[in-house]
């Protein structure tokens, strides 16, 4: 198809379409991967896309819309152009939003707090043997962490939390499988009843998780979910400590 036969707002809707798949793809594939549900909303993956059609589906298109005129003789260079730049744009934003994926959902004490790739204490990471020496590429993994036996690397944990550091959950040479953890988890598990009378907004929803997931409200309990943009709730059993699942509730 010659440019001299298109039209500029045929061009733009054009540019546009071609945005558009290539920006659902990339959704696609961040939900579907990357930031798995709840962990989407979690993480502030609303932002992420956001930044993502504003830089990819819309200025690229739009500034075609500017540009384009059948008679310029530079216009293939100039299509190529905003071609490129926008492909490194794209580039860049799949790049922010992998190092910003969730790899690991952590048993911490009480809670589990939601690990970013980019949150991974890099020297900690270097000393983890075994399946914590590479972070996941397909996450969250839930995991726990211990404490360090020795009273140095105590003390260092402590002080490195207090000053801004890597606290326990960021450390991956502190991880340890989550079926170590499981009976701690089951017995640090609070009432479900207390969840519900704290948010009672929520309550159809937790009634609602609780038939799906084939459970009543004495098997399980719950302990909140620290993450980066929205707190959550995790739902274990009671006996096990077996992750039933996550809700969207706010847990404090």
């Amino acid at each position: 198809m010659e440019l001299t036969s298109i039209s500029r707002s045929k061009a733009a809707s054009l540019h546009l379409l071609i945005s558009a798949v290539v920006g659902i793809a990339v959704v696609i594939l961040m939900l579907a991967v990357w930031y798995p549900r709840p962990y989407f909303k979690a993480m502030g993956g609303e932002l992420l896309i956001l930044l993502l059609i504003g830089v990819d589906v819309i200025i690229g298109p739009l500034i075609t819309l500017i540009i384009f005129n059948p008679a310029k003789k530079g216009l293939k260079f100039d299509l190529c152009v905003i071609a490129a730049l926008q492909l490194a744009a794209l580039a860049y934003g799949c790049y922010v939003m992998f190092v910003a994926r969730p790899v690991y959902n952590v048993f911490v004490v009480d809670r589990f707090e939601t690990v970013a790739a980019n949150q991974v204490d890099e020297a900690s990471l270097a000393k983890a043997s075994g399946e914590f020496g590479t972070l996941p590429l397909a996450g969250p993994r839930v995991i726990g962490a211990r404490q360090p036996t020795d009273p140095a690397r105590q003390s260092e944990v402590v002080v490195q939390a207090m000053t801004g550091g890597p606290d326990l959950a960021n450390l991956p040479d502190l991880y340890v499988p989550y079926s170590t953890v499981r009976a701690e988890a089951a017995q640090r598990a609070r009432p479900l009843a207390e969840l519900t009378k704290r948010q009672p907004g929520d309550a159809a929803r937790l009634k609602g998780f609780l038939a799906d997931n084939g459970k009543t409200e004495d098997a399980v309990g719950f302990l909140p979910m620290k993450a980066r943009n929205v707190d959550m709730t995790v739902i274990v059993d009671k006996k096990t400590g077996q992750v039933v699942g996550i809700v969207p509730v706010y847990p404090w």
